[in-house]
This record gives structure tokens, sequence and C-alpha cells, in this order.
């Protein structure tokens, strides 16, 4: 039987409770983040740093809407194959090989192909975000405008963005998503990472995503 934990998200971020308290599950960041402790998660040890680059835990900790001692990241899973249910609240590593699309992940982050209307997109899956967010605002004209929304992002905090609902494809399947259009910041650190869009927890909440971290393999069905 493949190991599995309950998650839940809050504040639209993916989370789980642990002895240690709440950690936050961000596929999104490269490293882990927190006091220094190691954490064990899904057969796995991590240690927890105070900061990755100019992000410091102590900052992100205050500006998070709800309590967590810490930020499990991808090097957290480096070499597992995870299953993420979050629909149905259920994160599990898999012991099983999975069947999927094959792209170069993004500094330990999986990355799927998409296309909206006519542009083709490099997508990043981010359980540390709660919106999906397109880097071109130009790829919104093949959405219908929502308005303005509110979000929070672990490194970035908290702020307004447009969004606008999109068809994606990936694959042969179709999704439905809203999407924001990427702040400035938020725009620059897709840029440098080459990043088109990022699908957050509001993806995961419609689809059964596994995820071959080692391999670089990504399998979407939808739920």
């Amino acid at each position: 039987m493949p190991e599995s934990i309950e998650v839940v998200v809050r504040g639209g971020i993916l989370c789980a409770d642990f002895n240690e308290g709440c950690l936050i599950i961000d596929t999104g960041s490269p490293v882990s983040l927190g006091p220094d402790i190691a954490v064990r998660i899904l057969d796995s040890v991590v240690q927890l740093n105070s900061s990755f680059g100019s992000y410091a835990w102590a900052e992100i900790q205050k500006s998070l809407p709800f309590d967590a001692v810490g930020l499990i990241g991808v090097d957290a899973f480096s070499d597992a194959v995870l299953g993420f249910d979050v629909a149905n609240n259920t994160l599990a590593r898999l012991e099983a090989s999975i069947e999927g699309n094959k792209t170069a992940f993004v500094m330990g982050s999986p990355v799927v192909q998409c296309q909206i209307g006519e542009d083709r997109l490099s997508c990043v899956l981010d359980t540390g975000a709660g919106l999906s967010y397109l880097r071109n605002d130009k790829t919104a004209v093949f959405g219908q405008s929502l308005g303005k929304q509110h979000d929070f992002h672990p490194m970035l905090g908290e702020f307004e963005v447009e969004t606008v609902a999109c068809t994606l494809v990936i694959g042969d399947q179709s999704f439905t998503e809203t999407f924001g259009i990427a702040t400035a910041e938020l725009g620059q650190l897709m840029d440098t990472a080459n990043i088109d869009a990022i699908l957050g927890t509001t993806f995961f909440q419609q689809s059964l995503i596994e995820i071959d971290f080692q391999n670089e393999i990504v399998g979407i069905t939808l739920d």
C-alpha cells in the first residue's frame, strides 16, 4: 500500500498537519523552509532552511493568513513519485511508475505544457499558489474577464489581481481555470524561470495529478 497523508487547502495553499504543527506543501519552492529541524514526510527526511535567497522564513511566517511552522519544498521529494488527490484531501507516495508527459522541471518544480487559444505555454504546478497565473496579459484575450480578486502567495504576500477564465488544453484533456494576471514582481520571477503560467491549488482541486520528480514526468487526469 502506498504511504499517504491527509492534506488540506488553507488560504489557497496546500498544507498538512504533523506533530511539529502545520506544514505548507509547496511544489513551487525549490527549498524547504522553517526552523533548524529535520522533518519526515512520506518516507523522506528533509532539513528545513531559514531562508532561500532573499526570502526569509521568519518574514514569510509573519505574513501567512494562518499558523504554520514550516514549508516543505520540492527538495523533499527529489527521488519520489507522488500522487496529489487534493479534492479528496490525500497526498500519497506511489510505489509504481506513472504514465505521463516528460518535461524539464524548473529548479525541481514540476512543469507541464498546455495551450490556451493559440498560445502554447510552459506551466509550473504550484501548490503554494492559490490562484493560477498568466505571465503575459495578452494570453488573457482568449478568456473571459472576471474582475479583480484578492490573493496571497507565501513568497510575495497579499495583493489584488485582475482575473480571467480560460480554457486550457493539456494533451487530449480540456480544463476551465481561473487565472490571475501576474503582478510585476511575480511576472519577473516567472520571466527569470522562463515560465509562462502557474497552475495553483484551484487546478489541483479539479485534477488527479501524479508527479515523478526524479524522472521529470507529470500525469494529469481530470477528476
